[in-house]
């Protein structure tokens, strides 16, 4: 292990990458230098009019990514779009190690799958391609909450329905429904372009394109991570995503059916005793999105509680933040198992 490390850093400047930043100033992350890179030729709003991010109290220089020397760096977060990943992730990981969130690689057999805290055995085999992908923040949340119930008693099916904060989309997404919620309020009308339909005061249960099953991308990426992290191919999950009026934060109604009939004290010891959650003492309650999640770097969960009509049936609710924890804080704690370990 060395004293110190190189990180460069691709996704939202506003969004990922200054969560990210956060994370690993709070976490004490052992960086030499930071280098937060841009995609100028992606027609990214105004992004490359932004010339620097603060890290640890400090202002750090934007740089454009077809300039960027790779060989400069020990890590590589790639948390942006899948067509950005493709395009210079294979040659980033020539130099340094790819940790990648975009779901580029999450089915790719040579790729290992890592979530903090559920698959970490996975992240020896990095070495094959230079490349860690990540678990999407949806299945991140979700397989931490469900693991040690899994190890434990076994699930045949989860079912899980995802509400989404428009930060989904990335910055992007934060600032539609800012704008269609200002324009609303003063009786403006709205175009829609991002999304499928306005953001604003709405619900939609659509998060990207559908494929000809009516599917979409990110909930079938969901079933398959969910059966890669749990390493049990013969689990049924169902996913349903929905985008909701929220900046940040994702919460997840999920209904798990086990092997066998399990009480609810005993499902209640698993997740107390599971790293990184945090269960409500009572079955009535839940957390606040607002004070209890968003800006966190764990799980939460609460209603927790018997299905009333499947003897081995638990339902619970799961949020998490999706950027804060989901993006950021997994990135940098599959990174700290890198170094630790492999580096």
């Amino acid at each position: 292990m060395k004293s110190e490390y190189n990180i460069a850093l691709i996704g939202d400047l506003n969004g990922c990458i200054e969560a990210t930043l956060e994370v690993l100033v709070k976490r004490d992350f052992p960086v030499g230098k930071i280098f937060p890179l841009v995609n100028e030729g992606s027609g990214l709003d105004d992004e490359e009019q932004v010339n620097t991010v603060m890290f640890s109290g400090k202002p750090v220089d934007v740089v454009d990514i077809s300039s960027f020397d790779w060989n400069t760096v020990d890590i590589a977060f790639f948390l942006t779009d899948i067509e950005t990943t493709l395009q210079w992730a294979d040659t980033a990981s020539e130099y340094c190690v790819v940790i990648d969130n975009s779901g580029a690689f999450s089915a790719d057999e040579n790729v290992p799958l890592v979530q903090a805290g559920v698959h970490d055995e996975n992240l020896g085999s990095y070495s094959e391609t230079n490349k860690i992908a990540l678990a999407g923040s949806e299945a991140a949340q979700l397989s931490l909450a469900i693991k040690q119930l899994h190890q434990e008693v076994g699930l045949v099916r989860v079912s899980v329905s995802s509400y989404q904060s428009v930060s989904t989309a990335g910055k992007a997404g934060v600032t539609t429904l800012a704008g269609e919620t200002a324009r609303l309020l003063n009786a403006k009308g709205i175009e829609t372009d991002l999304f499928p339909q306005q953001s604003a005061f709405n619900v939609f249960p659509q998060v990207g394109e559908f494929n000809e099953e009516g599917i979409s991308l990110s909930e079938l990426r969901l079933v398959n991570e969910i059966r890669t992290l749990l390493n049990d191919p013969s689990i049924i999950v169902s996913s349903t995503q929905v985008v909701v009026p929220m900046f940040y934060g994702c919460a997840q109604s999920v209904h798990l059916q086990t092997h066998y009939p399990v009480d609810l004290e005993e499902a209640a010891q698993y997740l107390h005793h599971s790293e990184g959650i945090s269960l409500a003492e009572s079955v009535c309650d839940y957390p606040d999105m607002i004070n209890d999640v968003v800006g966190n770097d764990g799980v939460q969960i609460g209603r927790l509680r018997k299905d009333v009509c499947d003897a081995s049936g638990i339902n619970l609710w799961v949020c998490a933040d999706n950027v804060y924890y989901g993006v950021a804080s997994n990135a940098v704690q599959v990174a700290e198992k890198l170094i630790y370990t492999y580096l």
